[in-house]
């Protein structure tokens, strides 16, 4: 009997945990229930916020960005044909001058006297080939060895004169310049001498044919001989090869000056240019005439326009660009040579393309990029295809319609399918 109580009091027992097991469990699953009720609530109560802007059509530009300097469109560096002593330097650094100016005046007063020899010569050289070509008469004869006797004369007092200076250059004691000028006068006076003996002996032996064409060459040497020196003289004055600005002037009064050594430059700034340099992948964008907005550092409050004016055919093999040059057009600025420039090439424009500000943009965790439209006060999220992207304007090639309503600030905040409160729409 009383193993039956005692079975019957267990059996209870266990009912009793069972039953309070079952009604902890099903209190759990049911309060369960009404936190996730009470969470769908208060999603679905959730409003986000935001400001709205509408698909539009409109024009969008596509820019390279590009960096160079500022080039003339001229530089000549100028410099002397001849050696020389500067007597006066004509023009100030900065100075304008035009094609043709004289810019520097060299000593000219040997080159002078030079020229007067040479005409001399060759006036001489002319008689005596005239009085040959006419035969000689005693009087001609005798004056034949007095111009043969002075011009020995004069060849042995100047070759005494040549041979000192010579010596005295050698030890440095005069300049080049006296030395070469002792040197050409005794050439010349070797020149005279040889031309008075030919001169007698023609004379002397009658003309012939030979003597004939021997003079009519003595002639042509004695023309070719003042030329020179005409030309010399005409260098004693350095002229402006091109119209422009005057600037590095390299010497002074009294200095001298020696062929292919630079005196000074001039730069032509009639038209000034910007010179970049385009990579390989970016040159088939580039046109000459395309438009170019500019900056540059040196003026940064203003803006200027250019265009691209010409296109390199090689590319440079060590920094695989190819070099534009773009001019910039009717500068109200007087632009220094040599200044930094900062230039976009407007190499691209669609006309009725679909816009978006870039603040609507979103992008997910692999990389694909998505808006949210609204439809009827819910957030949708759109992907989208991006073309040109131009400053805060982007192209929409896929995934938006014109007027579509789509969020522009709050964006952040959302997730598909939340009720959103425009606040304020973008026009």
């Amino acid at each position: 009997m009383k193993i039956k109580k005692r079975t019957f009091f267990f059996i209870f027992l266990f009912m009793v945990i069972i039953g309070l097991l079952a009604f902890r469990i099903v209190n759990r699953l049911n309060e369960r229930q009404q936190e996730e009720v009470q969470k769908s609530q208060i999603k679905e109560e959730i409003i986000i916020p935001v400001r709205t802007a509408l698909v539009e059509k409109g024009e969008v530009n596509s820019f390279l960005k590009v960096t160079g300097v500022v080039e003339a469109n001229e530089t000549v560096r100028v410099t002397s044909e001849i050696m020389g002593q500067v007597k006066e330097v004509k023009v100030k650094d900065g100075e304008e001058v035009n094609k043709g100016d004289i810019l520097i005046a060299l000593g000219d007063e040997q080159i002078k006297i030079q020229v007067a020899q040479a005409q001399a010569t060759l006036d001489s050289i002319q008689a005596s080939s005239d009085k040959i070509k006419s035969g000689a008469r005693p009087q001609e004869i005798k004056q034949a060895e007095s111009a043969l006797l002075q011009a020995k004369m004069n060849r042995d007092s100047v070759e005494e004169n040549y041979l000192r200076m010579e010596k005295l250059f050698s030890q440095k004691a005069i300049s080049e310049q006296q030395y070469e000028q002792a040197k050409n006068q005794y050439k010349m006076a070797d020149v005279q001498y040889q031309s008075a003996q030919e001169s007698y002996g023609l004379v002397i032996e009658g003309a012939g044919e030979q003597d004939i064409k021997s003079v009519e060459a003595q002639v042509r040497q004695a023309k070719a001989a003042l030329d020179m020196a005409k030309y010399q003289l005409s260098n004693a004055k350095i002229i402006a090869p091109i119209g422009g600005r005057v600037t590095s002037i390299a010497v002074s009064s009294g200095e001298m000056v020696a062929p292919s050594l630079p005196l000074l430059s001039i730069i032509d700034v009639s038209r000034i240019f910007v010179k970049v340099g385009i990579s390989e992948k970016d040159i088939s964008k580039i046109k000459e005439g395309q438009t170019v907005h500019l900056e540059i550092d040196a003026f940064p409050e203003e803006k200027f326009r250019g265009e691209v004016v010409s296109k390199g055919v090689a590319v440079d093999q060590i920094s695989k660009t190819l070099e534009v040059k773009i001019e910039i057009l009717q500068p109200d600025t007087d632009i220094p040579v040599g200044v930094f420039a900062r230039g976009d090439i407007l190499v691209k424009t669609n006309q009725n393309a679909l816009i978006i500000p870039s603040s609507a943009l979103s992008r997910k965790k692999d990389g694909g990029i998505y808006v949210y439209v609204i439809e009827e006060g819910i957030a949708r999220q759109k992907e989208v295809v991006l073309g040109i992207i131009q400053d805060e304007r982007v192209e929409i090639l896929d995934g938006l319609s014109e007027e579509e309503e789509i969020v522009v600030l709050g964006n952040q905040e959302l997730k598909d399918g939340l009720k959103v409160d425009v606040l304020d729409k973008e026009e």
